[in-house]
């Protein structure tokens, strides 16, 4: 009886008073919401909306205005970024290179209602990612860059990228290395990613996006402790671990001496060398290369001519490698490198009868491979690089480079500059070359070798990339430029 009468009683006619009437209606016009909007960084985005008043078409109306990124905090929060209230649009964008959404909102007074619409803007830059190339030129340092289109597939070569940039990074003195890389768990701030510049005159740190300098930027201040004034690395290198982002680098001074920074350890390097077997020990002279799976690192003892390593990423010394790994003693350490899966492969020559020796080994395990390489002039080498994907060794002597198999201790000639010199050479380390499929063209090129030579003339310089097929066939060139200096580092900005 109580279910029949509530349902007499919903079937009731309402006799409300409902009088609806139209309200001013706001639309937009003169806005791409399909396509969107690009901008330079640093550049002035400018919009002029029309907006079409159903009710208003003299516009003398009251409403308010307001631009808008929609962005996110460092907890994933949503953060309404008011940019302007003004009704049209003129801002200097100085956001992190990427793809936003912009939001105009008009709220009409009168009725107390606000409309709204969107649009995609992309933030971009003209050194957004590409290689970075180091050069000398007449005993000073210059960094060129082939930057990358996506939109493309292209590069655009940019000679002296730091001054197109209006960057004021020191650049006296002859150079060393460049080197990109994130070294925190994050990309976001200028704090994260370093674009490390090495020369005799220090090593610096550029603005991630910008390539802008200021003196905290000098390593010096990556360091704890009393870091001289003049302090000027000759090497760095990178390295992850544990599922973790990049938590660990080592550098080198140029007078023997190695020092590791850690995410796990302060975020830092420490002033004291690692190069000791004891924490408080005398320091050894260590080669400037080095290897690590992101925990043990791999080092090479010059005094004592025997591999040392760090045990951990939290090392504070260095203990022999040993007996057991079975890695050879008594040799010179030439050059020292790893694969993508954490396979070392170092260089040795006999200091009584300059022989060169290939040694190939998983890091922090027991020697694969150890073998007198039998090359072409192989005594005369000065540039090396081992193939990520086949293990072929290739190295430089004067103008020629040479391919060798260490399964058929074969060597095959590849590329004959002529009278130009090879000055640099190199299979790149993409970090972000298996991550994701967006990146899938890091996993292609990190198979190209890189090759730089130099002639006789200061813009002689020219860097080349070729495709490494397998059964020791004819390396291919897929990309060449030209009008550098003379080449001596090559580092990719990835995203």
């Amino acid at each position: 009886m109580l279910a029949t009468m509530l349902t007499i009683a919903s079937c009731i006619k309402d006799k409300g008073n409902y009088n609806y009437h139209a309200i001013n209606q706001v639309t937009f016009n003169n806005l791409d919401t399909v396509n969107g909007y690009q901008v330079g960084y640093g550049d002035t985005l400018k919009l002029n909306p029309t907006l079409n008043l159903s009710q208003d078409k003299n516009g003398t109306g009251s409403y308010i205005y307001a631009w808008s990124w929609a962005l996110t905090n460092k907890f994933g929060d949503a953060v309404d970024s008011i940019i302007t209230t003004s009704k049209n649009l003129s801002s200097v964008v100085k956001l992190v290179p990427g793809i936003y959404t912009l939001q105009y909102r008009v709220k009409d007074n009168g009725t107390g209602v606000t409309f709204q619409t969107r649009v995609k803007v992309n933030v971009t830059t003209d050194v957004y990612e590409g290689y970075m190339l180091l050069s000398n030129v007449g005993g000073q340092s210059r960094l060129d860059m082939l930057s990358y289109k996506s939109t493309t597939n292209s590069f655009t070569k940019y000679i002296d990228v730091l001054k197109k940039m209006g960057s004021t990074v020191p650049m006296n003195g002859m150079p060393y290395q460049v080197y990109c890389t994130q070294y925190t768990t994050s990309d976001v701030t200028p704090e994260d990613y370093g674009i490390f510049i090495f020369n005799s005159a220090g090593g610096n740190r550029i603005d991630q996006e910008t390539f802008a300098y200021d003196p905290i930027d000098n390593i010096r201040n990556l360091f704890v402790g009393n870091v001289p004034k003049n302090f000027a690395p000759v090497h760095i290198f990178q390295e992850g671990a544990f599922g973790l982002a990049y938590p660990i680098m080592y550098t080198f001074d140029g007078g023997g001496n190695v020092y590791g920074y850690s995410i796990f350890a302060g975020s830092a390097f420490h002033y004291s060398p690692l190069n000791t077997y004891t924490a408080t020990g005398t320091p050894f002279h260590v080669a400037p290369y080095g290897v690590s799976d992101g925990s043990t690192g791999i080092f090479y003892n010059s005094d004592k001519k025997g591999f040392v390593t760090a045990p951990s990423y939290s090392s504070t010394f260095l203990v022999d490698a040993g007996a057991s790994l079975k890695y050879p003693t008594g040799y010179n350490m030439v050059f020292m490198d790893k694969d993508y899966n954490n396979n070392a492969f170092a260089i040795l020559q006999d200091p009584a009868t300059s022989n060169m020796y290939l040694l190939r080994f998983p890091i922090g395990g027991v020697a694969t491979y150890f073998q007198q390489i039998i090359g072409t002039d192989i005594s005369s080498a000065n540039n090396f690089a081992v193939s990520p994907t086949f293990g072929y060794l290739f190295y430089s002597v004067g103008g020629k480079v040479y391919e060798y198999d260490p399964s058929l201790q074969t060597s095959i000639l590849m590329v004959d500059k002529g009278s130009s010199t090879i000055t640099s050479m190199s299979f790149q380390h993409f970090f972000n070359s298996t991550t994701s499929t967006v990146n899938q063209k890091y996993s292609t090129w990190a198979n190209y070798l890189s090759v730089a030579s130099y002639g006789s003339s200061s813009t002689s310089g020219t860097f080349e990339l070729y495709s490494v097929p397998p059964i020791n066939e004819q390396i291919v060139k897929v990309n060449g430029w030209t009008g550098f200096g003379q080449i001596v580092s090559v580092s990719y900005r990835e995203r």
